[in-house]
C-alpha cells in the first residue's frame, strides 16, 4: 500500500512539475530570440522567438550595458513567465520598451508589463488565445485547465496595462491557431497608454516634435522617433 501511494505521490509531483513548465510556455523546439546592443542608441534589441535562453541573454546584456534606455521588440512571442520576468526587469532598470513591426502572444505580455512604452506607425500587436505543445505528457484535463489560467493571467497582464475590455475579449475569443492584429491607431482609440512614434521630422521641428509630452490620461501621443 505505501508503495502505490509513493507512485501515486511522484506521479502527482512528475504531473505538477510538467504542468509548470507547461504554465510557463513550453521550451520545445523553441528557437531562440537575438539579444543585440547599440551602445551608441542606448538600445537593446530583441529580435525572434522568446525560447529558453532570452531570458539570461537579456540579463547579461542589461548587466553588461548599465546606461540602456529602451528596448526594441521584434518577435511573434513564446515562453510566457520569462517574457513577464523580463518586462519587470526592465522596469527596475527604468527603460522604455517599444514595440516595431510585430509584437505577438508572449511578446504582448512584456509589452503590457512595461511602464513605459512606444509604437511606431507600422508596428502591430497581436492577440490570441494561450496554447500548450501538444507533445506535453500531460492529461487532457489539466492541459485545459493550464491554458485557461494562461488566459486568465493574459487577462489581468492587459487589464492593468490599461488594454480595453474590448480588445482584451476580441483576444480572447480568436483561436491559438490564429491571430487578430491591432493597429497603434486602434488601440489609441480603445484608450491604450503608449507613445505613438511618428515619421522624423524636418529639422527645424525636431526640437518640438521631440519634446511632446507622454500621454498621462489614456490614449497615445504622436513624437518624433528618436535619433
Amino acid at each position: 500500500m505505501k508503495r502505490s501511494l509513493a507512485w501515486i505521490a511522484g506521479g502527482v509531483v512528475l504531473a505538477m512539475s510538467t504542468a509548470a513548465a507547461a504554465a510557463a510556455g513550453s521550451a520545445v523546439d523553441l528557437e531562440n530570440a537575438t539579444v543585440t546592443v547599440s551602445e551608441a542608441e542606448r538600445t537593446l534589441y530583441v529580435d525572434g522567438v522568446f525560447g529558453p535562453e532570452l531570458e539570461p541573454d537579456v540579463r547579461a546584456a542589461v548587466a553588461r550595458n548599465p546606461r540602456l534606455e529602451r528596448v526594441v521588440l521584434r518577435s511573434p512571442g513564446g515562453m510566457r513567465a520569462p517574457a513577464i520576468r523580463i518586462g519587470e526587469l526592465f522596469n527596475r532598470r527604468g527603460m522604455t520598451v517599444r514595440v516595431e513591426g510585430r509584437c505577438a502572444s508572449a511578446c504582448v505580455l512584456l509589452f503590457a508589463t512595461a511602464r513605459s512604452r512606444e509604437m511606431t506607425a507600422d508596428s502591430r500587436i497581436g492577440l490570441h488565445r494561450s496554447s500548450l505543445d501538444p507533445d506535453l505528457p500531460i492529461p487532457d484535463a489539466l492541459r485545459q485547465q493550464l491554458m485557461e489560467r494562461n488566459d486568465r493571467e493574459t487577462d489581468e497582464v492587459l487589464r492593468k496595462a490599461g488594454f480595453s475590455s474590448r480588445v482584451i475579449a476580441m483576444g480572447a475569443a480568436t483561436p491559438s491557431s490564429t491571430m487578430t492584429w491591432f493597429t497603434p491607431g486602434e488601440l489609441q482609440t480603445e484608450g491604450l497608454p503608449f507613445v505613438l512614434l511618428g515619421p522624423r521630422p524636418m529639422p527645424a521641428a525636431s526640437t518640438a516634435s521631440a519634446q511632446a509630452p507622454a500621454s498621462s490620461g489614456g490614449g497615445a501621443t504622436l513624437v518624433a522617433a528618436p535619433r
